[in-house]
């Protein structure tokens, strides 16, 4: 330490003070980002109960489209404050210095500022919290959770290296044989990778139709290159190297850099305050964006593994924004009936906007019926409903049309939450987070659809976040009373994964089972898939 900071005070001195009144549910605790802290003082062995406010998080909730939520903004924008920049706190320090290194009366006011502006944000944004009745989802939703992620996070997950690389080699070579399809394709080697030279081949030298105009040229992306690959096979070669290559470089080279070299886990941190829909993120590295559905993906979820003498728990909610379809549908809905009585929604769908009897259901109209079902709670169109079952666009809307037909509660639900959107400038999920949508009342078509679907879906989106959030923090503190040698270690989109010791892993599964089930109460019950084994992949 630099002596010119001025004598520090013992972190034993300190804590001897201070650890009693954190560890105390009694004495309320104010913060700005407390998973941060949560995670140093855990890490050195100090509990803090009591949370009562995060500014950050009742920021987000206030305005859950704004991309930054820190201290400085938010004084900036509540409190019209300037706060001292880091850069001027530690300036005239020699390199490689820490804040330890900071004189103390300089370091004092820097600190101070920071508790002290805290705490007036406090009270503004609580007031606010109040009046716009948010102050629910940041008591019964968002705070519960801080300390769950923070031990998530800490917890990390482990990461076989080895069969990692080897199925980056086996990449590898796939992709070289990809490349070489693709110039065959093509009639030339090009720069797979450059849009331009894309373009150039597929729109001027093999005269596809190009599809959508950038102010660059013609688009070549996922959505066109998809509509494309019926006329020619290069499209289709190059969404597959594109999958492929993105996987490389995203997991099978990054992951073995996020090995933590103490504890030869991988650790992603979880963000609250990002989507606006309520989702956690994941980044560095983001473990919620691993494809599930493709057979390479399930791969590289088969390189996370179980720590001796214990298995992952997978627990997955089944259809759980269909489930609050039905719910805001009502009880008496055609599709809540159905998921009462336990059927499979979508060979029932399938049956009765098909005409179909539901015995006589193949694969392919199911799967006709499942992209509806769930198109629908994303506002889906008939025209990406054809793009995506790859059939015309008339049959799409006539599938459409039979459905709305058949569940016309549908169409009044999706009509009312527009309605109610317009009425109040924002969607809103069943425990009151909010989301303001501005473009409703636009004049440019695109936009107001693109808004209708936001108010759609919000509410179906968001209360699925909610919902897993709540599900999160009951299950955390029955595992910590009752199996505190399980662990929670992921949350991706609507599943939990835990780490627990193989004895354990019925009782554990049956007890997160009746805690995600129980988490809230709809006119629908809410079902759970669980599933263990020693890798991810196996267990999911």
């Amino acid at each position: 330490m630099n002596h010119s900071a001025g004598t520090q005070l013992s972190e034993d001195l300190v804590m001897s003070r201070l650890a009693g009144v954190l560890a105390d549910p009694g004495v309320p605790k104010v913060g700005q980002n407390l998973k941060y802290d949560l995670r140093v003082l855990n890490h050195n062995g100090y509990r803090v109960e009591g949370l009562v406010m995060d500014t950050m998080l009742a920021d987000y909730l206030l305005e859950p489209d704004r991309s930054r939520h820190n201290l400085d903004d938010l004084a900036l924008r509540h409190l019209g404050h300037t706060m001292i920049p880091y850069s001027e706190a530690t300036a005239g320090l020699p390199a490689g210095s820490t804040f330890a290194d900071v004189p103390i009366a300089k370091a004092t006011e820097y600190g101070a500022e920071d508790a002290h502006v805290t705490w007036l944000l406090d009270r503004s944004l609580n007031t606010e919290l109040v009046e716009r009745g948010l102050d629910r989802v940041m008591r019964e939703i968002e705070l519960p959770i801080v300390p769950v992620l923070a031990a998530m996070e800490q917890e990390g997950i482990g990461l076989d290296t080895e069969r990692l690389a080897a199925l980056g080699v086996e990449l590898t070579a796939r992709l070289a044989t990809l490349e070489e399809e693709i110039y065959k394709h093509a009639g030339r080697r090009f720069t797979i990778n450059s849009p331009k030279q894309l373009g150039e081949i597929l729109f001027v030298e093999l005269g596809l139709p190009p599809i959508k105009k950038l102010k660059t040229g013609f688009s070549t992306d996922a959505d066109v290159l998809d509509q494309l690959q019926a006329l020619h096979p290069l499209p289709r070669s190059i969404l597959d190297f594109r999958g492929l290559d993105k996987l490389r470089s995203t997991y099978i080279e990054a992951l073995p850099k996020c090995v933590h070299p103490r504890t030869r886990r991988v650790h992603t941190s979880y963000h609250q305050a990002v989507a606006a829909t309520g989702r956690l993120s994941s980044n560095d590295p983001n473990l919620q964006n691993i494809p599930v559905r493709t057979d390479e993906g399930r791969r590289i979820r088969g390189c996370f593994i179980a720590k001796e003498g214990h298995l992952f728990v997978s627990c997955d909610y089944s259809q759980v924004e269909l489930r609050l379809l039905a719910h805001y549908c009502g009880e008496d809905s055609a599709m809540a009936e159905a998921f009462r009585r336990g059927e499979d929604i979508h060979r029932r769908t399938a049956s009765e906007v098909l005409g179909v009897p539901l015995d006589q259901v193949t694969p392919a109209q199911r799967s006709a019926a499942k992209a509806i079902n769930f198109g629908i709670v994303y506002g889906m169109s008939a025209f990406r409903l054809a793009n995506d079952l790859r059939i015309p666009q008339a049959q799409a809307k006539a599938y459409m049309d039979g459905y709305f037909a058949r569940y016309p509660e549908v169409r009044r639900t999706m009509d009312a939450a527009i309605q109610s959107a317009q009425t109040t400038g924002y969607a809103q999920t069943l425990y009151g987070r909010r989301r303001p949508i501005a473009d409703l009342s636009s004049r440019n078509a695109r936009d107001r659809m693109a808004a209708e679907r936001v108010a759609i879906n919000t509410p179906i989106q968001g209360s699925a976040a909610d919902i897993i959030k709540l599900a999160m923090a009951r299950v955390f503190h029955r595992l910590r009373a009752e199996a505190p040698k399980s662990k929670l270690l992921l949350q991706v989109h609507d599943e939990l994964l835990l780490e627990v010791p193989e004895a354990d892993v019925a009782q554990v599964a049956a007890l997160v089972k009746a805690e995600m089930e129980g988490a809230v109460t709809l006119s629908v019950p809410l079902k759970v898939d669980t599933g263990w084994a020693h890798t991810w992949a196996e267990a999911h």
